[in-house]
């Protein structure tokens, strides 16, 4: 550095030590504020002598006579981190009022938010001598400054813990040059500005330096105080140091410091120097910041994982130790995190102040800030409503030229098409619940889902599940402070009891949605039914809104009819009518309660067949059932134009589930222009006309059998409901554009 100056924040008494330093000069950072609205502002003032240091200090709380005095007394000055006010209160009518009382603002900050730093760019470049105009005449202030629609751009590193202190500054081209002829240029707009604005890495790692010392200097004053956050920086440095029992650190004394070696071990972490965030002898950079990060999200993930185990373990064999032990370890693995989610909550109230100040601004127009979406899924590796919905979801979006990304763990779901949406995450744990072991969740990690989930600028989140991927999206939105939004898919309740579960589960299970979706911004239920469904959760009624869903009768439609499909499939099918059922082979769509209608009906001349497309956890199971009943036949996962064609193709579709918020498969089946009959209690019930565009019939066996009977002995009626059912879908796709559904997700809480 050829100059080096200090901005403390109220104060110089670091900078007078240095001061006899012939490359020094005296500056400070002032907390100013507006007087009528309490909104606080950073001011910087460069090349001060102790006096005026005094008269600062006694208009900072009036920021008007603080910038009045400063251009007066022909003071350096400028805004530091424009963007971002340390009280929040920051609105586009202070925005203003900023931008005709400051001639230089701080165009690089190392401790800013990098996701707003384009907002900075594309507001000053706009700013022209009209809008300046019109601004000092709605404020009645003068602006200051020789061009005040032009701001000078400097740097700075805003550093707090000697880390990346002198990372970020302002240069000019000089051969040497003083103080007062170096800030001169600056003024003059001629400072370049080099290095970069923070990213979440470089945040967390000020927030645990600063925190590290800060505890650790009350251990040093008490020798009994202990602190896990201390504890963990330690592990991860090497410092830490436990007794080893059986291949394993000790446990015996059941303390946090032992769960953090445990894990430590587990994640095969390499302990030591390279993970110290109190090493000075190696500069800091972006490696070595990622480096340390990740081992601190190692260790978090390795902390979680045990304690997840042993909460399920703990719950199964009802061990209340054990449960308790898991919660301890639990709150550790979280508290390993704190510092990551720390930063990610300054950067977020960062990011939020700036969305609201866009939302404000009308001194000129600005477009709208870039909307991306990530939809959290547990669903994504079945192939279910959940599933198809989001794969769909995701197609129309990339047509419509919108982005949606996916993250997921585990193995990539085969059945996606666009493989660009989906992300992988690492998982902290993966678990099969115990009423559902055929399906396998999977908890990502906290600090990479944060991390991947800020560094992809996702704007805005959309929780399709309310398990483990669901609930860490939730978190996750809840710390950036992005707009969150919630899907309700399944009515997961009425689950419990078939799936061998109790009424204490059942009862479990309500109250941990109520809870979910009263903590989302907006819930979308796919119909009347299961909003009524949510209020009776304790889901507030006003920020619930049925979400229309709708099929591309293009896409869908009886074009695709053609016995040639059943010769693909190997089906000799004759002159039998093919009855259809598609879906995710599981208990809760009722295959048995099918099978058995169409068996009723095998006295028939000609004898119906029922096919049965899709795959699931009961499906080898069924295959197995069914095996030497002729009429039922399985075919197994289908997609494409062979799904297509076998909708078009059927006599007339079936539906059995009442746990479906929906069914996609019985508008795919309406719009391909079959007869569908579906419960008259499920939720898709209220969509159709019984007996004019679908058939409702009585659940149960003996109710599905006479309404198959009908269709088949009535073909002026099956006519009638192939008709109307696909002028329905025609209809409602009509009724519902993409960019309707696009708004309703992505419209700011």
């Amino acid at each position: 550095m050829t100059l080096v100056t200090l901005t403390d924040h109220d104060t110089i008494s670091g900078g007078l030590e240095l001061i006899d330093r012939p490359d020094f000069f005296l500056s400070e950072e002032i907390t100013a504020l507006f007087p009528e609205n309490g909104c606080v502002m950073h001011v910087l003032a460069w090349n001060i002598t102790p006096a005026q240091h005094d008269h600062v200090q006694e208009r900072r709380r009036d920021i008007y006579r603080l910038s009045e005095y400063l251009s007066r007394e022909g003071i350096a000055h400028g805004l530091a981190h424009p963007l971002l006010s340390p009280s929040w209160h920051l609105d586009a009518d202070t925005l203003e009022k900023l931008l005709l009382l400051f001639p230089t603002f701080e165009g690089l900050n190392g401790l800013t938010d990098a996701r707003i730093e384009p907002d900075l760019t594309t507001l000053l470049e706009r700013v022209t001598p009209e809008v300046i105009a019109r601004l000092a005449r709605k404020h009645g202030i003068t602006p200051h400054g020789a061009t005040p629609h032009r701001k000078a751009l400097t740097a700075g590193s805003d550093d707090h813990v000697h880390r990346r202190c002198g990372t970020v500054y302002t240069a000019i081209e000089a051969s040497s040059v003083t103080p007062a002829a170096f800030l001169e240029r600056c003024m003059a707009g001629d400072g370049q500005l080099v290095g970069q604005q923070a990213d979440l890495n470089a945040m967390a790692l000020c927030v645990q330096h600063t925190t590290y010392h800060h505890l650790k200097q009350r251990q040093i004053d008490r020798q009994d105080y202990r602190d896990p956050f201390v504890e963990m920086i330690d592990v991860i440095a090497g410092r830490a140091q436990q007794p080893v029992k059986n291949g394993g650190p000790a446990r015996d004394t059941g303390s946090f410091l032992a769960s953090l070696l445990a894990g430590a071990q587990r994640a095969s972490l390499p302990v030591g120097r390279e993970l110290d965030i109190l090493r000075t002898d190696q500069a800091p950079s972006d490696e070595c910041d990622a480096r340390i990060i990740a081992g601190i999200s190692r260790l978090s993930d390795a902390v979680l994982e045990a304690a997840l185990q042993d909460m399920l373990a703990g719950a199964q064999d009802f061990d209340l130790y054990r449960i308790f032990g898991a919660c301890r370890d639990l709150a550790g693995g979280l508290v390993t995190a704190a510092p990551v989610f720390f930063a990610a909550d300054h950067f977020g109230k960062q990011e939020q102040q700036v969305r609201r100040v866009w939302e404000q601004w009308t001194a000129f127009p600005l477009e709208r800030r870039h909307d991306r979406l990530a939809v959290f899924s547990d669903s994504l590796e079945q192939v279910d409503g959940v599933s198809v919905w989001c794969k769909r979801f995701v197609s129309q979006a990339r047509a419509a030229g919108r982005e949606v990304l996916i993250p997921y763990c585990g193995d990539l779901p085969g059945h996606f098409d666009d493989r660009a949406s989906l992300h992988n995450l690492p998982a902290a744990t993966s678990f099969t619940l115990p009423l559902y072991t055929r399906i396998q969740l999977h908890v990502p990690s906290l600090i990479d889902t944060l991390a991947w989930v800020w560094r992809e600028r996702i704007s805005h989140i959309e929780l399709s599940t309310p398990g483990p991927m669901g609930l860490v999206g939730l978190l996750i939105a809840k710390v950036l402070r992005l707009p969150v939004t919630a899907s309700y898919h399944t009515e997961v309740p009425a689950l419990i009891r078939p799936l061998g579960g109790n009424a204490f589960m059942e009862r479990a299970a309500r109250r941990y949605l109520a809870w979910f979706y009263a903590h989302v911004d907006r819930v979308f239920a796919f119909s009347s039914g299961s909003r009524d469904a949510l209020v009776e959760m304790g889901v507030n009624a006003s920020k619930l809104s049925v979400m229309p869903v709708a099929i591309d009768p293009e896409d869908f439609s009886p074009v695709h009819c053609g016995a040639g499909v059943f010769d693909d499939l190997n089906l000799d099918v004759g002159d039998r009518p093919v009855i259809l059922s598609v879906g995710r082979i599981s208990e809760e769509k009722n295959i048995p309660l099918i099978v058995e209608a169409v068996e009723r009906l095998q006295i028939r001349s000609p004898r119906p067949l029922l096919v049965i497309a899709g795959d699931g956890p009961e499906r080898a199971e069924l295959e197995h059932m069914y095996r030497d009943q002729e009429f039922v036949r399985f075919v197994g996962l289908q997609r494409g134009d062979t799904l297509k064609k076998l909708y078009a193709s059927a006599r007339m579709f079936v539906f059995a589930s009442r746990v479906d918020t929906l069914g996609l498969v019985n508008m795919e089946a309406m719009s391909s222009g079959v007869p569908v009959l579906v419960p008259s209690d499920a939720f898709i019930a209220e969509f159709v006309t019984d007996g004019l565009s679908a058939e409702c019939y009585e659940f149960g066996p003996a109710g599905l059998a006479k309404a198959i009977a009908r269709i088949l002995d009535d073909p002026r009626h099956a006519q009638l409901l192939s008709t109307n059912g696909r002028r329905a879908m025609i209809q409602r796709w009509n009724e519902v554009p993409f960019s309707r559904i696009w708004k309703s997700f992505t419209q700011n809480a």
